[in-house]
């Protein structure tokens, strides 16, 4: 009894406080208004007043007929017309309308990522407890990395395993051609995650709502024109057209400034004018903003920093195990030959997103269907990435014998000297039936997954794109037009070799972004690797004379060769000459001294005597058999000799010797 006697009184004296409060609060504008009544009946007198404010009663309704009419033709002329070319491409997904039909078990190949989400749903999903252990909300995740990777795809696992509200916003809308227009949209887009985050809170909670931008960059690329973002729009037609600038400036501001300690909602704002709420604005609810980008480096950033988008993801392709994965659960929502092989596809698929492998998987059965089978074979997954990769087959019917004879002996070449210079590779195919632009190609693909090469990689990489050109050159004595293509790969790869990754003359780097080159030297430089490599790849070719043979008439009789019979006609050459066992013994590249922009180079250079001791090492000991594995571990990178000095030759081992890793590359 007594108890609720004193919550009576203490209600009373806390209504009593407030009417004080607001009493005190409004008490200027109480006595102006009482001053203002006192005025105009002391001037007009009551009667006049009494009937001024009847005929103004009288004459409201058509008076406000009229406002209606002139306030909806501003709405529709300014108003409508902003609004229908501004409106963002916006969908909201609530949780008591669930239509995003996924799970963390349908996003597969990237489990450390998938961990980090689960992270970031567990800390929407209780905000109040993780904030009473002292914990800050992150505003934001970045999600970046190569199309096709899947950063879309774990965003919208993420709102459906959230349980709470999510906006999705394609940014390029969030840009407007008329100025201030984006500002008000994601002003706007952030009030209403908001809303949504109070309206589908829990009791007791702040409540939260997932705002994801796809291609963030649209609307968050850098405002000086650094980093690679795009320059300033200037103004035109007296300012009212701009360049969509003021849309970051809002997001910036929404995302953490001093709004968010203070009241943003109208009705609140009226009450705090008249007093009938104070005290500090309650904690608002989360608004996480999730951005996906194929550009990071564009991002401003004032976006990208800490308290903004504070967590940085970075979506790889997937590893082999990833891969694996992934091929496994495709492979199970489509019918396949039980016998198929998961390992090669899983070798084939390096490289790959996971949205290509979904692709290639249900092109391959298309495939399948289209020929009359039930089930999809690794044929059908071969073909289907080919036909993706390089382009449906269009053989040449009434092809001329000379150039399909030499078609077959220059891919005869680059199978070669892929088979016998690259034995941690294995030739998935060899064909001469035209693809896209390419009248024919070989294609190795590597046993295993690696992160980076050594020199003496790369300078078979160089070799097997020079081998089609040295074929011509063996068995022709002539040169021609479609070694195009191979010659510029292995040009950039060399320019590579010498700039980029250091292997050759120089630890100086310089920079290799075609169509621009690195300075003179450099190409020299490149140019004496070329020359040198073409040399050794013309003296294999001419010792495996009989494989090359053999690989080039197979392919003019059946036009592809795949993996297993490609081997076949290799050990039916070797088992025919015997000597084609022996491995290829590579003679060490030697350069000159790296010579300035303007010197003169020497003509009386020759290269310095090989050592027996330096050549065996350099090669590695012993040679390998075709098909081994690698001669060296991982971790031992090509060396090279000492500094040098002018007029001394200066040596490129080719051996994996102990040294720093290269960098692999790209």
């Amino acid at each position: 009894m007594r108890a609720g006697v004193v919550r009576t009184g203490t209600s009373v004296r806390s209504g009593l406080a407030t009417t004080s409060y607001v009493l005190e609060k409004n008490r200027r504008r109480l006595l102006v208004l009482g001053v203002l009544i006192v005025a105009v009946l002391g001037l007009v007198g009551a009667r006049d007043t009494v009937e001024g404010i009847a005929g103004f009663i009288a004459y409201a309704p058509l008076l406000g007929v009229q406002l209606m009419f002139a306030v909806m033709f501003m709405i529709v002329q300014f108003g409508a017309l902003f609004w229908f070319l501004s409106r963002p491409r916006k969908y909201v997904v609530t949780p008591d309308d669930p239509q995003i039909g996924l799970t963390f078990d349908n996003y597969r190949g990237q489990p450390d990522l998938l961990d980090h989400a689960r992270s970031t749903v567990r800390i929407l999903q209780g905000v109040k407890e993780f904030e009473l252990r002292g914990g800050e909300m992150p505003k934001g995740m970045l999600l970046s990395g190569s199309p096709g990777t899947g950063k879309t795809f774990l965003a919208s696992c993420i709102a459906a395993e959230a349980g709470i509200p999510f906006i999705y916003v394609d940014a390029s809308s969030l840009t407007s051609m008329f100025l201030g227009i984006d500002a008000l949209i994601m002003n706007s887009l952030f009030r209403q995650a908001r809303g949504y985050g109070r309206k589908y809170a829990s009791a007791g909670m702040r409540g939260a709502c997932i705002l994801f931008m796809d291609e963030l960059d649209s609307i968050g690329y850098s405002r000086g024109g650094v980093q690679g973002g795009q320059q300033q729009v200037g103004m035109m037609a007296g300012g009212m057209f701009g360049g969509g600038r003021l849309g970051l400036n809002a997001m910036l501001n929404q995302m953490d400034s001093l709004g968010a300690l203070v009241e943003d909602r109208y009705s609140r704002r009226i009450l705090r004018w008249l007093g009938l709420v104070r005290g500090p604005v309650p904690p608002k609810p989360v608004v996480f903003v999730i951005g996906a980008t194929n550009r990071p480096e564009v991002l401003d950033p004032a976006l990208t920093r800490p308290g903004r988008l504070d967590r940085t993801i970075v979506v790889h392709e997937p590893d082999a195990d990833g891969r694996r994965d992934i091929v496994e659960h495709y492979l199970s929502l489509k019918a396949h030959d039980p016998e198929i092989p998961l390992d090669l596809m899983v070798a084939d698929s390096i490289g790959w997103t996971p949205i290509m492998i979904k692709t290639i998987i249900n092109e391959a059965l298309i495939a399948a269907h289209d020929d009359g089978r039930s089930a999809l074979t690794y044929k059908d997954w071969l073909n289907a990435a080919d036909a993706r990769t390089l382009g449906i087959k269009q053989p040449i019917r009434s092809w001329n014998v000379a150039d399909r004879r030499d078609t077959a002996y220059h891919e005869a070449g680059h199978a070669v000297a892929a088979r016998y210079l690259q034995p941690e590779n294995r030739i998935a195919k060899a064909t001469i039936i035209r693809r896209g632009h390419a009248l024919g190609y070989v294609q190795p693909m590597p046993k295993e997954e690696r992160t980076s090469h050594n020199a003496k990689q790369i300078e078979t990489e160089i070799m097997v794109g020079l081998a089609g050109r040295g074929a011509e050159e063996v068995f022709f004595g002539a040169q021609r037009t479609g070694a195009a293509s191979d010659l510029q790969s292995a040009t950039l790869r060399a320019l590579l070799y010498v700039a980029q990754f250091a292997m050759g003359p120089t630890k100086l780097v310089a920079p290799v972004a075609p169509p621009t080159s690195p300075p003179m030297p450099y190409q020299r430089a490149a140019n004496d690797l070329l020359d040198q490599l073409h040399v050794e790849t013309t003296r294999l070719l001419k010792e495996k004379q009989a494989a090359v043979r053999a690989v080039a008439e197979a392919l003019i009789q059946r036009d592809e060769l795949i993996a297993d019979e490609l081997e076949e006609v290799f050990q039916a050459a070797e088992a025919e000459h015997p000597e084609l066992r022996k491995p290829f013994e590579r003679r060490i590249v030697m350069f000159k001294p790296f010579l300035g922009e303007h010197e003169v180079e020497s003509p009386e250079w020759t290269p310095p005597a090989q050592e027996p001791a330096v050549v065996a090492a350099a090669m590695g000991g012993p040679g390998l058999e075709p098909g081994a594995g690698l001669a060296a571990d991982h971790a031992n990178a090509g060396g090279s000799a000492g500094p040098g000095r002018r007029g001394s030759g200066r040596r490129r081992r080719n051996g994996d010797e102990a040294g720093p890793e290269r960098s692999s590359p790209q």
